[in-house]
């Protein structure tokens, strides 16, 4: 007896689906390409909401969504726009970490950008700002990378080597890696490639209970720094230090979008 195989009936949505991403693909950032030790993602696309885990952002002072680098980005004209995480993120004690973002400002001074900073002076703190280079030297266009446990050698400091604010998208990790023998290093890298490293004698003790902030510092008003001018999207935070391999596979899955 000769078999008869079924047809295969599609449903109403199978064909059009098909047809939508032979012609446009798949978006680059509808799921995160690395997942292990992420503790939180906010893509930006036209909201803070954190697609990994639980803590999502609170926007303020008139924050704007703008073209990112696939999707929507956070968009900053230097006023009071804002985005708050809360005081839970950004505490890592003396653990490895690792924050990624893609940025992209023509910034010619010194700029808050990303921080969880209580006060200008003092404290238990750290923050990334744009035009700042070390020691506390004005450097446009670099991005500098501080953190401070308020002990005498608890301070550092990690510059990218070059200037980042071109008004191209740029994608930017700081990183804390320490080895079983105890060493501790931190490295930058941009759009995809070690940029610069740092070796203390210790890991910086961080944490506290302010909320980390996105596009403005505790130090505008104390010293030379202005509210961003420019675009964030894709901030990721993990539990420990990324692999280059797996840095390089964050900016190839986003780049695909540009």
């Amino acid at each position: 007896m000769e078999r008869i195989t079924p047809r295969f009936r599609a449903p109403a949505w199978f064909w059009p689906g098909v047809l939508f991403v032979l012609a446009f693909g798949t978006p680059c950032f509808a799921q995160a390409p690395i997942t292990n030790g992420l503790v939180a993602r906010w893509p930006g696309d036209g909201n803070a909401r954190d697609s990994a885990g639980h803590v999502d952002g609170t926007v303020s002072g008139g924050l704007r969504y703008g073209p990112g680098p696939a999707g929507q980005a956070f968009q900053f004209d230097g006023g009071a726009a804002r985005v708050d995480f809360g005081s839970s993120s950004g505490n890592f004690g003396t653990r490895d970490f690792t924050i990624a973002c893609w940025m992209k400002t023509t910034a010619p001074s010194e700029e808050a950008f990303l921080g969880k900073r209580s006060v200008c002076a003092g404290g238990n703190w750290w923050n990334i700002r744009v035009g700042l280079g070390s020691p506390h030297i004005r450097m446009p266009g670099i991005v500098d990378f501080e953190m401070d446990d308020n002990t005498s050698d608890g301070h550092i400091s990690l510059d990218t080597t070059i200037p980042l604010n071109d008004g191209a998208w740029h994608h930017l990790v700081w990183e804390r890696q320490s080895t079983s023998s105890g060493s501790i290093s931190y490295l930058v890298y941009v759009d995809g490639m070690l940029n610069n490293t740092l070796r203390p004698a210790f890991a910086t003790d961080f944490q506290n209970t302010t909320p980390m902030v996105l596009g403005q510092n505790i130090c505008q008003g104390s010293d030379e720094t202005q509210p961003f001018v420019g675009s964030a999207a894709e901030l990721q935070i993990f539990s420990h230090a990324l692999s280059a391999e797996e840095i390089s596979t964050l900016y190839k899955a986003s780049k695909r979008g540009k």
